[in-house]
């Protein structure tokens, strides 16, 4: 079963840490996976909680064998991933339909992860948050596991690192869906072992990061930070502005304004400064308003809004 744990600190520091918590026998075979915080911690508070599962979902995850590996996905490695896109890429349909066998990608993230990057050619997820996941459970014309061959479809499954696969897998597998494949250490893993091959865009992160392009994956600490390559250039992905769908370099994005809404989205300057903050002219006319933050400034924790009392400085506070 996949355990996670994510900190913030001096890149010696961090190491050392990690190197403690693997000669514990029960974590020896962790995957340690870094990545830079360029504007100072990613995580500025110390915040330690116990959950009883890491991922939600809707009727909760107790029922589910999730700690039968027969009943998970089975992880392949970043190289043996990259082959299977490869694969993907080159199969026509005469051959798949002589073989009888076919290969479906499946992001197990939100839209608004897919909207900063994802793998070429897999469909937008249409949730925006894991618990309302239905991939294979709706039975509507969306969902891209209507209708296949359980048998004979290999279902290439990832997400930011792995644990959502993990869960989602043994769903499926209940379900009778028998070639579950998922991406070992999930796409920051991949982008550090293979690069941006097959990828497009940044991947997304829960912290006050939000969006890290391929190249901070593989480069040392010692050269962070450093410019996008020519290959990047050439690969990078534009994404849309939520509300008017014009296109957006700058793959960041904001929460809206009001607090009843909270959206986190994308959005261009000028319907950032028409929209007072807002993801639409609906929010805009709430009652309750945070104030219009400049550049990549986070708003605080809601409840600090909450009463209408205060209009604290911005701060680089979870989403």
């Amino acid at each position: 079963m996949s355990r996670e744990s994510t900190l913030s600190g001096p890149h010696k520091d961090a190491a050392a840490y990690a190197d403690w918590v693997k000669k514990d026998h029960r974590f020896c075979d962790m995957l340690v996976q870094t990545s830079p915080a360029l504007a100072g911690h990613a995580f500025p508070r110390l915040k330690l909680r116990y959950k009883p599962s890491l991922v939600q979902l809707e009727g909760g995850s107790l029922h589910l064998p999730l700690l039968d590996p027969s009943m998970r996905a089975m992880p392949l490695t970043p190289s043996k991933w990259k082959e299977r896109l490869e694969a993907r890429a080159c199969l026509d349909v005469s051959s798949s339909e002589m073989s009888g066998r076919k290969l479906l990608l499946l992001d197990v993230r939100n839209d608004y992860e897919w909207d900063v990057g994802h793998f070429e050619g897999v469909q937008r997820p249409n949730v925006d948050c894991f618990r309302s996941t239905s991939f294979g459970l709706s039975g509507e014309v969306s969902d891209p596991l209507n209708g296949v061959d359980k048998e004979k479809t290999d279902i290439l499954m990832y997400c930011t690192g792995g644990i959502r696969c993990d869960v989602y897998s043994t769903i499926l597998r209940k379900k009778g869906f028998q070639n579950l494949y998922t991406l070992e250490g999930g796409v920051s893993n991949y982008l550090k072992a293979e690069g941006p091959a097959g990828w497009v865009g940044n991947l997304f992160v829960f912290d006050g990061r939000l969006s890290l392009p391929p190249a901070t994956f593989r480069r040392p600490a010692a050269c962070w930070p450093s410019s996008p390559s020519e290959e990047e250039k050439e690969r990078r992905w534009v994404g849309r502005c939520y509300a008017c769908g014009s296109e957006v370099v700058e793959l960041r994005h904001r929460n809206c304004a009001n607090i009843d809404c909270n959206r986190l989205y994308m959005s261009c300057g000028w319907c950032a400064e028409e929209l007072a903050g807002c993801c639409c002219s609906d929010c805009k006319a709430a009652p309750r308003l945070r104030p219009l933050l400049p550049g990549h400034q986070r708003y605080l924790k809601w409840h600090v809004y909450r009463d209408g009392l205060l209009t604290p400085a911005a701060t680089d506070a979870d989403c």
